[in-house]
């Protein structure tokens, strides 16, 4: 009996694994896979268990190569989902994190043990690279959308909320407000840290994969991240000269009124002056 149950329980997870794993060979390169459950869950390890078995049946090593792609695609949907629910400083992240990086990984070191064989393995690095660009685009695409998501909150508080609290002289509202926006800029500076980190540790393993490519395709990569790179800094730099635009500040009413003021005391001392002449000319 409690040789059965194991039985069952093995081709259950088998067959989730296998399931799922179609799922997400059917899905389109540029989309990203359910992320099912996160490193955040107790039940995680089910997640973990499935890959296992996945990556213990594929024999073939081009086949388990592109597994770990597709598995690098299911951590930057955990972290996605992370990122957005929890933030840059929840727990699950730096796991998924992690994750992601061995898959990467072991997918250069198979690139690699089957050249020392004596393989061809141009097209192979060439096609786990196009791929693994595809999920890592929307990696990136993931914080430019936290980062402006914080952008948006920080932008209400201190136009909007902010503003009202110093109008009325809410002290206490004040000293809550200029709070929340610190920790939003935490949130943003960290949010970029993790980013770079992120990055730099995995073009250190995709480099050893696009190493392996032709010649001809490692020009045309080289190209293609060198246009990456001047887009990428063309919208850095649009975005820091809006954030250097001064901000629109509410006038108290006597500053609106000062110009009609000074128009009133102009015209007085013109007037003034004539009277002044038309004396001396009486005179």
């Amino acid at each position: 009996m409690k040789k059965t149950l194991i039985s069952s329980t093995f081709a259950l997870v088998a067959l989730f694994a296998f399931a799922s794993g179609t799922a997400f060979a059917q899905s389109p390169q540029a989309t990203l896979p359910s992320a099912g459950l996160t490193p955040e869950s107790s039940f995680y390890f089910l997640d973990r268990l499935g890959e296992n078995l996945r990556q213990f049946f594929t024999f073939n090593p081009e086949a388990k190569a592109k597994l770990q792609i597709e598995f690098a695609g299911e951590r930057i949907a955990e972290i996605k989902v992370i990122v957005e629910k929890k933030g840059v400083n929840a727990k699950g992240l730096a796991i998924a994190e992690s994750l992601l990086q061995a898959n990467v990984a072991y997918a250069a070191e198979i690139v690699s043990e089957e050249k020392t064989s004596g393989k061809d393995v141009s097209a192979l690095a060439k096609t786990l690279n196009d791929e693994f660009d595809a999920r890592d685009k929307l990696l990136e695409q993931t914080f430019k959308d936290a980062k402006a998501q914080l952008k948006a909150q920080r932008k209400e508080i201190k136009t909007n909320l902010l503003a009202e609290a110093r109008r009325v002289g809410d002290t206490a509202q004040i000293a809550v407000l200029e709070a929340q926006l610190n920790d939003i800029d935490g949130q943003i500076d960290a949010l970029g840290k993790k980013k770079d980190q992120l990055e730099d540790s995995l073009q250190n393993e995709q480099k050893k994969i696009e190493d392996e490519m032709s010649e001809d395709d490692q020009k045309e990569e080289e190209l293609e991240q060198k246009e990456e790179q001047e887009a990428e800094e063309a919208a850095e730099a649009a975005e820091a000269e809006e954030a250097d635009e001064p901000e629109e500040v509410d006038k108290p009413e006597e500053d609106v009124e000062q110009p009609e003021a000074e128009e009133r005391g102009n015209k007085k001392d013109n007037s003034q002056n004539s009277n002044s002449s038309n004396q001396e000319n009486g005179d």
